[in-house]
């Protein structure tokens, strides 16, 4: 493929990547002056049968002309053109000189508040452009922003709709998706992973970005809260109130309490009361290796640094690197009106009115609180801790926030791990108890979460008047055993025998876990139906590569040796990588005997695979829940 002309204009200097489904090219455009480079982007058909190529001729051309729109923006790289030769798509697109923000998001170094704030803003006026258009990017990560040499202007590039397009056409033939969601763990959403993405899934991947940021860390080692799927970072690093809240609803769990545009997130970055210092220059921070992941051909060795950004630096024409076409979402939501507000009048005659609703009302409150503590009513079935008592309790979740005050809608301050003690100080509100160790805090007080143990308390002293009453000690009634969960454990064993290439085992494994009314049910279901789409589309892939094998075409072998698309399964990898060294092998002898290598045949040329027998098992009969081995 290196040197071949493509359209008679493109021609080829560089293979940068393979999947699947086609390659990315380096090429340079021969018809423009200077001959700039390019990105061209292939796209393969599985097979040339006339109706499938209409399927996917159709699907590729509305992908293109999609992304010929978004190409209006400054800061989306354009479309240059797409074309079909040989029963094959090609997107050629420009490309981009600079870094990603990748190289600028060090581990261990913090961003400051107002830094991360004009982040938010550059990238959510591209969002926000992309968004008005009915596209969902579906891949918001620092990889995929560029800092552009020219005016360090960040550019968003890599949109996830090829890869959209790729399913869509292997679904049309019957043939199994390479990948369950298009997206990058970590910064892709729950909905996203169940290949339902929408503008807040964008939204939510900025959001880990800028908390990313601020604190340095990579978006897996932040912790989740077990219970409810939110991301606990706001103890991590210092901000302002105000910002922590809109930060925290970017990233909420559910896509529904999310902001639903980027609009509402730049709004509400612009109604922020605290007034922050001007940001610094992006020409007076220290500068980063330019090319991004796609390297300068005009490039021998790297350049590990480069001087500052001369202000007379000449324009670079927006360029594209690496930017996928992208995929119509569901469209916009009709704006709905918003209910009419009304300013309370400043007539003094309604303030005796307003002032005494607020004392019945507390008073009724002072009521119902005081009920509730003589019942000893409170919402986790907790330990009654009265006023002045002191004790401890014990950690009885794997994970337990300790919060700024009683109340989900505190600050998490800290938490704490299963088995800890805590110190009670004998403050207690509304079934939240306060604590002076190992943090201060308050952390609800539950059954499900933490078991209270009160320290004795002194007897009160009996009235000589009236004699002290007995009263009977209630018998406790017997507490009957719960029966034993073992579905993490039997879904950490499937998980095990699944990378190690047993898929039946891990599925026989999984079923049982759904059959037996788990609390991991939901979970032991997505991994079955993750587990045999992805072994099969391993499967698949890997047989397309094993024929290029057996063909001698060891190019086409070897340039998957960095295929991003090839499914993250231990076992098929593990295939992967020992059919690539024996190709390696195999090319190195036939080099040094002279012999030529084969080239790659054209669709209508492709010989039938040999066939291999099938390594998928059949799913379990659900008819039966089979038992643990």
């Amino acid at each position: 493929m290196l040197g071949k002309l493509l359209d008679r204009r493109y021609q080829v200097t560089q293979v940068l990547g393979a999947g699947g489904f086609g390659r990315t090219y380096l090429a340079q455009d021969t018809r423009r002056p200077g001959n700039p480079t390019c990105v061209v982007k292939q796209l393969k058909p599985l097979t040339s049968e006339p109706s499938f190529l209409e399927t996917a001729r159709r699907l590729f051309n509305s992908e293109a002309e999609t992304l010929e729109q978004l190409g209006n923006h400054d800061h989306i790289p354009r479309l240059l053109a797409y074309f079909e030769e040989d029963q094959e798509f090609y997107l050629v697109q420009e490309y981009i000189e600079g870094h990603t923000l990748s190289q600028e998001l060090q581990p261990g170094q913090r961003w400051d508040e107002s830094r991360v704030i004009e982040l938010l803003k550059e990238v959510l006026g591209v969002l926000e452009f992309v968004h008005h258009h009915g596209v969902i990017h579906r891949d918001i990560k620092p990889d995929n922003l560029i800092r552009r040499n020219s005016d360090q202007k960040l550019v968003l590039v890599d949109f996830g709709a090829v890869k959209q397009i790729r399913t869509q056409m292997a679904s049309a033939y019957g043939q199994p998706s390479a990948t369950v969601a298009v997206g990058t763990p970590g910064y892709m959403p729950s909905e996203q992973a169940l290949g339902q993405p929408r503008p807040s899934s964008d939204i939510y991947a900025l959001g880990v970005i800028a908390i990313q940021a601020l604190t340095g860390l990579m978006p897996v080692s932040i912790q989740e809260d077990l219970n409810t799927g939110e991301l606990l970072w706001q103890h991590l690093v210092s901000v302002s109130r105000g910002f922590a809240n809109i930060l925290t609803k970017m990233v909420r769990y559910h896509f529904k309490d999310r902001y639903q545009t980027a609009s509402d997130v730049l709004q509400a970055l612009q109604q922020l009361n605290a007034s922050y210092p001007p940001t610094t220059p992006y020409n007076n921070l220290p500068r980063y290796p330019s090319g991004n992941e796609f390297p300068n051909p005009q490039q021998t060795s790297p350049q590990p640094n480069y001087p500052p950004t001369p202000l007379n630096y000449p324009p670079t024409p927006p360029s594209q690197h690496n930017t996928l076409a992208a995929s119509p979402a569901s469209p916009p939501r009709q704006p709905v009106a918003a209910s009419p507000s009304y300013t309370s009048s400043s007539n003094s005659s309604s303030l005796p009115f307003v002032v005494g609703a607020a004392m019945v009302i507390t008073v009724i409150a002072g009521f119902g609180l005081a009920y509730a503590i003589r019942q000893n009513s409170f919402p986790g079935g907790g330990t009654n801790v009265l006023a002045g008592s002191e004790g401890s309790c014990t950690v009885k979740t794997d994970l337990l926030n300790v919060r700024s005050g009683p109340g989900t809608n505190r600050n998490v301050v800290n938490t704490v791990q299963k088995g800890r003690t805590l110190a009670l100080t004998g403050s207690q509100e509304n079934g939240w108890v306060e604590i002076s160790s190992p943090v201060r805090g308050w952390v609800f007080n539950g059954s499900k979460f933490v078991d209270c143990r009160l320290a004795d308390q002194r007897p009160p002293e009996p009235v000589a008047s009236q004699p002290p009453v007995e009263t009977p000690t209630p018998t406790p009634l017997p507490v009957k055993p719960k029966p034993v969960d073992n579905g993490a454990k039997d879904l950490e064993k499937a998980a095990e025998a699944y990378e190690k290439g047993d898929l039946l085992s891990a599925l026989k494994l999984a079923q049982s876990v759904a059959s037996k009314g788990s609390e991991y049910r939901d979970e032991a279901v997505a991994k079955i139906a993750q587990w045999q789409k992805e072994w099969a589309a391993a499967e698949a892939q890997f047989k397309q590569i094993q024929q290029a094998f057996n063909e001698k075409r060891w190019d086409d072998v070897l340039v998957h040796e960095s295929d991003t698309d090839f499914p993250e399964q231990r076992y098929w990898r593990e295939q992967l990588n020992k059919l690539i060294d024996e190709a390696k092998r195999q090319k190195a002898e036939a080099d040094s005997q002279g012999e030529p290598t084969p080239s790659e045949p054209t669709p209508g040329e492709q010989s039938q695979p040999e066939p291999t027998p099938s390594v998928v098992p059949t799913q379990p009969s659900t008819g039966e829940a089979p038992t643990n081995p």
